[in-house]
């Protein structure tokens, strides 16, 4: 890729390679080189994908198919995205920052969505309701509309597969508006969707700035259902548009996630999970466990084994698999950075890795991963969402202590527990006010078949799973009077 590159806007048919507001730029954050460029979305083109989309939904073949037909066809999706694996794992890399395995992670999953709701399609099952002599009732599962999916620049090409996989399992059209920091593999998506057999109109893209594109296409009465991953603010003012013509919204929000060390874990396997869980992509996760509740007993040499591990670390450019790559954009990393500060104010700021030297990566987005200790949970660093990699240390003494810790937060999306005693693993993680709990883990492998989603203001409605199909789904109600004549 490099700065020549036009990603489109694609509506039905069309494929726009200049929009009504301008053209955008998306940068390598770990060099600052421009590496593509992208047609921004303005009203033009926002009643273009709607009508575009309506039309698939109302008038076009997707809804007539037979489900097990629509299945094949979402089958044959993944099955074309894991043949240009490479391909988008190199360019997700160079567009996000994140380690080339990481992409490779990205891709795979993307690829399992696919295959998990291409077999759905064909078992979205109604009920027979009793209502006694002479009635005969049931339910019918049909797609709600047209789904609008915004998508973060955490995981730009994942995040629209976990949606709209779905969607297209239960019938809907869909319109996706990816970041504007992300926009590449979103056309790679698009274009496989296209090649997979997928009918026109059913998948469409709006490049765009989300105060402009996204913001149009939220308020838009021709949309009946947002799917939204991202902060708490923005998610905020995208219920507000949703409000405007009273449609639904799944809503994935942020997070400040608990990890909880017992001193009978074995920490050896534990450690490595502890930081993966505030380190992976750079800390840019919603789910990142940035808090760790650690038995008192044991505080000094977990920090210890962790500060050894986070100075030993590498980092670099995505595409070069190092084991932190940047933070996605420089004004990013002044945020993060910002964080630093109010971390020694709170405590001491432990630093690891060293910010990469060589000229080519002077203008990356780079910062050192950071323990941070003597803070305690009320503290600024250890309640608001940072998205970088700080992980902040908290001791306590009993499991009721380290359970009121972990539940004392705005967020509650995720957490996880480290122990050898079952009792314990369990007993806690029945008392944690969060969607899902991982004991002994912190993230399963290609984690598709389980629900995804949090409390408080973690969000609501659940990705992945069998249940994320009940957000792309109305159900209808069928009654008959049928009482034997005479």
């Amino acid at each position: 890729m490099n700065e020549r590159v036009i990603i489109p806007i694609v509506v039905g048919t069309k494929v726009l390679s200049e929009g009504s507001d301008g053209i955008g730029q998306s940068v390598d954050p770990a060099t600052g080189e421009v590496v593509a460029t992208f047609a921004r979305a303005g009203e033009a083109e926002v009643e273009m994908a709607v009508a575009a989309a309506r039309e698939a939904f109302d008038n076009g073949p997707w809804r007539r198919m037979r489900p097990f037909e629509r299945g094949r066809i979402l089958h044959r999706i993944g099955e074309l995205m894991l043949q240009k694996r490479d391909e988008i794992a190199r360019k997700e890399s160079m567009d996000s920052g994140k380690p080339l395995r990481d992409s490779y992670w990205e891709v795979d999953c993307s690829a399992r969505f696919f295959e998990f709701y291409g077999g759905a399609a064909d078992k979205l099952h109604g009920n027979s309701i009793p209502l006694g002599p002479d009635w005969s009732d049931w339910t019918v599962k049909e797609g709600i509309g047209v789904s609008l999916h915004i998508i973060p620049w955490n995981y730009p090409f994942q995040l629209i597969a976990r949606g709209v996989a779905p969607a297209l399992a239960a019938g809907c059209a869909v319109i996706i508006k990816p970041s504007a920091d992300t926009p590449v593999t979103a056309y790679e998506f698009v274009k496989i969707c296209q090649e997979a057999g997928l009918p026109e109109g059913l998948v469409n893209l709006v490049n765009g700035r989300g105060s402009v594109a996204g913001d149009l296409l939220a308020r838009h009465k021709g949309v009946d259902q947002i799917t939204f991953t991202g902060s708490v603010p923005t998610g905020e003012r995208v219920l507000v548009a949703a409000a405007s013509h009273a449609i639904p919204c799944n809503m994935e929000l942020g997070g400040k996630s608990p990890q909880i060390l017992f001193a009978d874990a074995d920490l050896d396997r534990s450690l490595p999970i502890i930081a993966g869980g505030f380190l992976t992509h750079c800390g840019q996760v919603c789910n990142a466990g940035t808090r760790l509740f650690v038995e008192r007993s044991i505080h000094d040499k977990v920090v210890e084994k962790l500060h050894a591990r986070i100075k030993s670390m590498t980092l670099g450019a995505g595409v070069e698999d190092p084991d932190m790559g940047p933070l996605i954009s420089r004004s990013h990393k002044s945020d993060v950075e910002r964080y630093y500060d109010i971390a020694r104010k709170d405590g001491e700021l432990l630093l690891g890795a060293d910010v990469p030297t060589a000229a080519a990566l002077a203008n990356g987005a780079f910062v050192r991963p950071g323990l941070v200790v003597g803070a305690n949970n009320s503290t600024q660093i250890a309640r608001e969402e940072i998205f970088g990699p700080i992980l902040t240390v908290i001791p306590f003494d009993t499991a009721s202590e380290a359970i009121d810790g972990a539940n004392d937060s705005p967020f509650g999306l995720v957490a996880g527990i480290h122990t050898s005693n079952i009792d314990k693993a369990l007993g806690v993680g029945s008392r944690l006010q969060v969607g899902q709990v991982w004991i002994n883990s912190f993230g399963v492998g290609l984690d598709v078949e389980f629900p995804f989603g949090g409390y408080k203001l973690s969000g609501y409605g659940r990705e992945k799973g069998l249940e994320a199909l009940a957000a792309y789904q109305q159900v209808k109600n069928i009654a008959i009077h049928h009482p034997l004549p005479g």
